[in-house]
């Protein structure tokens, strides 16, 4: 019987990380997921790499802020292994925060009016703005090149069926049981996102919190060309409507490289219901016109939900847990994009042996008991 290093379950952005950054430092490794990889919360997911929002937790700073230094070389690497880009943007983000509230990362400023409408012509959304000095990525291409990577150097994979259980001898994790097959493993990961919980006998203590978004397009071709006329500082913005990130207390809007622009997000307590409401998704569309008018006259393309993996004290789970062998590393909320890269490092040097560059105790199983 065929034997892994390292049995990961769940297939999603961290999944995936952790698995390519483990087969890199010659781990054998099978991922086993219950769909397709990195079609639940990674392809719902903005992909903002928002290490500068005041409402990150305090106790993720230090996480937040190594992850977002290892972006850069983390895209380039996936991309050196997978032949594709995940659209990494460093525009930065234009964020509306309210009177109370300032940014607390290096790089960031105040801007004026006049500045605003020299950084983006078409916003008519005014308040207390910030530049911020933010990345973003398209989630979808990062979950197909982290998989691409992870199969080009020999990551196995197990999908279509879910983990029911872990296995368990003398009181040590030896692998994983679907309804299917049992894969025997040195260690397992719980990288099961919002479904963590469901996997016995040691589930992590995740909820699925729901988030409802779209995707506008021109309306024709010409669009992005025509909103730019008498705008002296179009002429360097390549076609595209915006150029930035724009976070408002109502609405974020995401533009992608090809044209797309993202909107969003819902938080919802709805259980495991991914069904999309309309008049959400119109409340969203209008809630971006009011910021910039012209995506009023984009058409929708899409609208999806997605099951961010939410904890009952709203930090992730993270590192060994109290039977040996089995480990945790889910719960990222909505961070789940931003953390991969610092997740599969810390976890990597966890199951490796090392000690962790970051203190995971904060973030441990056994801090619910």
């Amino acid at each position: 019987m065929k034997t892994w290093d390292v049995v990961i379950v769940g297939g999603g952005v961290i999944g995936l990380s952790l698995a390519w950054r483990l087969r890199r430092n010659g781990a054998s490794v099978l991922v086993v997921e219950k769909g397709e990889p990195a079609r639940e919360a990674t392809h719902a997911a903005g992909g903002m790499i928002a290490h500068c929002d005041p409402h990150n937790p305090p106790a993720l700073a230090e996480m937040i802020a190594a992850s977002a230094r290892l972006y850069p070389e983390f895209v380039r690497e996936l991309r050196d292994g997978a032949f594709e880009s995940p659209d990494l943007r460093d525009a930065g983000t234009i964020a509306f925060f309210q009177a109370d509230q300032t940014p607390n990362c290096p790089g960031a400023r105040s801007v004026d009016d006049r500045e605003l409408s020299s950084l983006e012509p078409l916003i008519a959304f005014r308040g207390s703005a910030f530049w911020l000095p933010e990345r973003s990525v398209d989630p979808r291409k990062l979950g197909s090149a982290l998989e691409k990577a992870a199969r080009n150097q020999g990551t196995d994979f197990a999908t279509g069926s879910a983990v029911t259980e872990v296995a368990v001898l003398g009181r040590r994790a030896t692998g994983v049981r679907t309804a299917k097959s049992f894969y025997a493993a040195g260690a397992v990961v719980n990288c099961a996102g919002a479904w963590a919980a469901q996997i016995k006998p040691l589930g992590a203590p995740t909820h699925p919190v729901k988030g409802q978004m779209l995707c506008v397009v021109q309306a024709h071709p010409t669009q992005a060309k025509e909103a730019w006329v008498g705008h002296p500082q179009g002429t360097h913005h390549s076609g595209l409507l915006i150029q930035h990130t724009i976070r408002t207390t109502d609405v974020y809007i995401i533009p992608r490289s090809d044209g797309r622009i993202v909107l969003g997000a819902t938080v919802e307590d709805a259980g495991f219901d991914k069904r999309v409401d309309p008049d959400t998704v119109q409340r969203l569309h209008r809630a971006a016109e009011k910021v910039v008018p012209e995506i009023g006259k984009m058409r929708i393309h899409d609208a999806w939900a997605g099951l961010r993996p939410g904890t009952p004290d709203g930090l992730p789970i993270l590192g060994a847990t109290s039977m040996p062998g089995y480990f945790v590393a889910t719960g990222h909320y909505r961070d789940g994009i931003l953390l991969a890269p610092i997740t599969a490092k810390l976890l990597t040097e966890v199951l490796s042996g090392q000690s962790s560059e970051i203190d995971l105790a904060p973030f441990s199983l056994q801090r619910f008991g």
